[in-house]
């Protein structure tokens, strides 16, 4: 018999502890399939349960991305798991035993556009360009709680090709060490990055992407197109900001020289000959438009966008082309699920962790494994596991 053991004094239990470390490590259920790919050194692995997916995915041996989402409908994570595992089969992924350890990195949870589960971040989300489309339906967002941050060059396509989500929310920084990138034709439409941008380079296309903080890179930050914007409400810090007849618009200035092809200066006579295309063929001249492969090839490279010797002015940094309206100020985010949880168990008050999971509202992954963990912790007392077990019923019965 389970002896059990008396909140009063009596610190939270080391397993318990250690598995609020590792909240999203594991799932119950059948045994994830895993996949690599040699030629790219990329693993992806997918969790279906209770119709519940995991995804984790990255390059091997390294932090990756995880990434969760619901699903409402009987049977939809496994048709959608199993569309997944054909698409990356097809790309010649393998299914394997994993050659590393996976070692967990940002992770996303799903937030829902009917705001059934309340955040700050909705309201400015929804002030992006056509992003109020989604407001009030049960679509998902991935929301990244703690930031976003990787290892390399990341492109938002790696959440987009998931198909999980509808647009993407960063509760904080987006540290990338490599170029942060939207510069692809697919979802997520909409992202909103909640603090500041760091990157070796940012690149952006036809997404609408608002930075509530500033960008600072150490080299380029480049527009391309005119079928998305890029709304920045800090400061922009890097060697150049280049508009491509892209709609760019940072709202507390510029410290980098502007190039914007929709202004009357000639930038063909400061930029690299390199990153021009020529507007003859046949001659080989340099033009006078940016050539979208070299762009990319300069933002990777970290090379130099202008010519050796060039001096490029400040100037005004290109206007949206519509004037945003004005942001109601944020209250302050609340702290997450994990670190009122962690607060809890470190004060060693088993009956503050009781309440905290009978009383929070967004029962997902993390909140379940919660739970369960504290069904079996040894210091949970008769009492409490009896509460912990009503609330169990009521979840699986959907009351």
């Amino acid at each position: 018999m389970r002896e059990e053991c008396s909140p009063a004094g009596s610190p939270c239990d080391a397993v318990f502890f250690n598995y609020i470390a590792r909240m999203t490590a594991s799932m119950p259920g059948e045994a994830p399939v895993y996949l690599e790919a040699a030629a790219s050194g990329e693993f992806i692995e997918l969790h279906e349960h209770d119709n519940r997916l995991r995804v984790r995915t990255g390059a091997i041996g390294r932090p990756c991305l995880v990434l969760h989402a619901g699903f409402e409908a009987p049977g939809k994570a496994r048709a959608h798991c199993k569309r997944l595992l054909d698409a990356w089969r097809a790309r010649g992924f393998v299914e394997c035993l994993p050659s590393a350890r996976v070692i967990e990195g940002s992770v996303a949870e799903a937030l829902h556009c009917d705001a059934r589960v309340p955040h700050p971040l909705l309201a400015p989300f929804f002030q992006i360009d056509g992003a109020d489309e989604l407001q009030g339906q049960p679509r998902r967002l991935a929301l990244f709680r703690g930031g976003l941050r990787w290892h390399g060059d990341f492109d938002l396509e790696r959440i987009a090709e998931l198909g999980l989500y509808a647009g993407v929310i960063v509760a904080g920084d987006v540290d990338v060490d490599g170029v942060f990138s939207q510069l692809t034709h697919t979802y997520p439409r909409h992202v909103l990055v909640g603090g500041d941008v760091r990157a070796a380079s940012f690149g952006h296309g036809d997404s609408h992407m608002r930075v509530l903080g500033d960008v600072r890179v150490h080299n380029i930050v480049y527009g391309e197109y005119n079928d998305g914007s890029l709304r920045i409400d800090g400061a922009v810090h890097g060697r150049a900001f280049i508009s491509a007849d892209h709609a760019m618009h940072a709202e507390a200035g510029c410290h980098a020289p502007v190039c914007d092809w929709n202004s009357e200066q000639n930038w063909s006579d400061c930029l690299h000959p390199d990153l021009l295309e020529p507007d003859d063929l046949q001659e080989g001249e340099p033009g006078a438009m940016i050539s979208p492969a070299a762009i990319r090839a300069f933002m990777r490279e970290g090379r130099d966008p202008f010519r050796p010797g060039a001096q490029p002015v400040m100037d005004d940094a290109p206007q949206a082309t519509a004037e945003p309206s004005p942001l109601p100020p944020l209250p302050p985010l609340s702290p997450s699920f994990a670190e009122r949880l962690r607060e809890c168990v470190e004060a060693g008050d088993t009956e503050a962790i009781t309440r905290l999971i009978e009383a929070w509202p967004q029962r997902d992954e993390e909140w379940r494994q919660a739970l369960a963990g504290r069904l079996f912790a040894p210091s949970t007392t008769p009492q409490q596991r009896a509460r912990l077990k009503a609330l169990q019923g009521q979840v699986v019965s959907g009351t």
